[in-house]
């Protein structure tokens, strides 16, 4: 089952053809199978009449004439494959043979004596035998190769084939079974007559022609069956890309909804769905900045009646309140700006992008350095991307004093490693210091850790790319390690 697994195709096409071929050489090889059957059954019938109307002729023939003239009659009938004699006695493997009576056997006798009358009933033994492989090789009857005598015009017969080189042996299938017919009928004068033939068996019904017909049959099949699926794939391979691309962050098209009725549906509700995604992040990001924008106002009024104040330690502490509120809403509206980011996808070249990120820091005197980076091209969103790096850098020099960063290839994978020295974090905070307004008491606070939106804005900008933001404790140090998909 394994190895099946394992050499299973994966495409939907692919998997199509595979099954359409298998059902289809499964079907015709049963047919063919009970075609051939009843083929050759059918020709044993016919054999068995056409024995049943030789004999009875040559019966008939050697009861009217003469004794002295037998032996002519035999040399007249001679046929490949078939040989007669006279006995005094039935033969001895004829002779306990009516106890052992088969249904085809009891069949020839009734057509011999429908042949030759009911005052032969009882006179006619027959046997019919199934040789093995083995016992077809067996040398003809001494007298199968022995010529016609040669006619009085000078005329020189062929001479007979023997069994073995008749046209039936020489194509016969190796292991069909020979089937043969031994039959003994004692006529008036006392003396039995004795003949022995042996019917061709039968191979395949028209081999040749079957193997053309599934060939042709299968290709035909093929041919119809690839043109369907490929309505089918083509619509769902589009809707992947889109899906990918939706998922990526990326602004999609609505599809064309072609194909079956069942992929049109689908393509739709991708499309409605992709259009109501689209409008609940506009109507947030226009909603949020309304909020925001209306509370300027009534902040700014506020602060110029503080200014109006007589200095004190109140007026202080109230001043200090309204920039906290002035700082999370700013913060807030940024937050919610980034998640619904509309900016192009481009290609960029990543290593560039991430050497000069660093290389603005340095200037502004963070101890940021490179320690090796892969050649890496990809299609993403510049300014998002480098936003988000410069936040988890900021955050490595801020905590860590100084960052080191690497970008390597790994499969498919961009992945840019961002490490720090500084005392890390535990390891039920690894997933909370992502959410927003999240900041840890013991070295984030108000002056150095921000509104505490700076991972989430970079783990939500890098999962809108499809990759992923995680932490991981070095001991000490901290290393933030982001992946994109190429």
């Amino acid at each position: 089952m394994k190895l099946i697994k394992k050499l299973w195709p994966q495409k939907l096409l692919t998997q199509m053809i595979v099954l359409v071929v298998l059902a289809l050489l499964l079907a015709q090889g049963i047919s063919t199978w009970l075609l051939s059957k009843a083929y050759q059954n059918q020709m044993i019938a016919h054999s068995e009449r056409h024995f049943s109307r030789q004999f009875g002729a040559m019966i008939r023939l050697l009861e009217q004439a003469p004794a002295e003239l037998h032996p002519a009659v035999l040399k007249a009938w001679k046929r490949p494959g078939v040989s007669y004699r006279f006995s005094q006695q039935l033969p001895p493997d004829l002779r306990d043979q009516p106890q052992r009576y088969q249904s085809r056997e009891k069949r020839v006798i009734r057509l011999m004596e429908r042949k030759l009358g009911d005052s032969y009933r009882g006179r006619i033994t027959v046997r019919l035998e199934l040789v093995s492989p083995n016992d077809r090789q067996r040398p003809p009857a001494p007298d199968a190769r022995k010529p016609f005598p040669p006619r009085e015009d000078g005329f020189r017969r062929p001479a007979l084939e023997p069994h073995n080189s008749s046209p039936a042996s020489r194509f016969r299938p190796r292991g069909m079974p020979l089937k043969q017919l031994m039959l003994a009928v004692k006529l008036d004068n006392g003396q039995w007559f004795v003949a022995h033939s042996s019917a061709p068996d039968f191979s395949l019904l028209a081999s040749r022609q079957t193997l053309n017909f599934v060939v042709i049959a299968c290709v035909l099949v093929l041919l119809v069956v690839i043109f369907q699926i490929r309505k089918i794939t083509r619509p769902l391979s589009s809707l992947a890309i889109a899906a990918n691309n939706l998922g990526r962050g990326r602004k999609v098209e609505p599809l064309p909804e072609v194909g079956p009725n069942d992929v049109k549906e689908t393509v739709a509700a991708f499309n409605r769905m992709n259009d109501r995604l689209q409008r609940f992040v506009s109507d947030r990001t226009r909603m949020l900045a309304a909020l925001s924008h209306d509370l300027r106002t009534p902040m700014t009024s506020m602060r110029l009646r503080l200014e109006l104040m007589q200095d004190s330690d109140e007026k202080q502490r109230l001043l200090q309140s309204l920039d906290e509120m002035q700082q999370m809403s700013e913060a807030t509206l940024t937050f919610v700006r980034h998640s619904g980011d509309v900016e192009p996808t481009q290609t960029v070249d990543l290593t560039a992008l991430v050497d000069s990120l660093v290389e603005d820091l340095c200037e502004i005197g963070l101890a940021v350095q490179c320690d090796s980076l892969t050649p890496v091209v990809m299609e993403l969103r510049p300014v998002s991307i480098k936003r988000a790096l410069r936040n988890l850098m900021e955050n490595a020099v801020h905590y860590g004093d100084k960052a080191r960063v690497n970008l390597s290839l790994d499969k498919n994978q961009a992945v840019i490693s961002i490490i720090d020295s500084g005392p890390g974090i535990t390891e039920s905070e690894k997933e909370s210091v992502f959410e927003p307004f999240v900041r840890l008491e013991q070295s984030r606070n108000r002056q150095t850790g921000g509104m505490g939106l700076g991972l989430s804005i970079a783990r939500q900008i890098i999962r809108s790319h499809g990759g992923e933001l995680e932490l991981v404790n070095l001991q000490p140090g901290l290393k933030a390690v982001v992946t994109l998909p190429i």
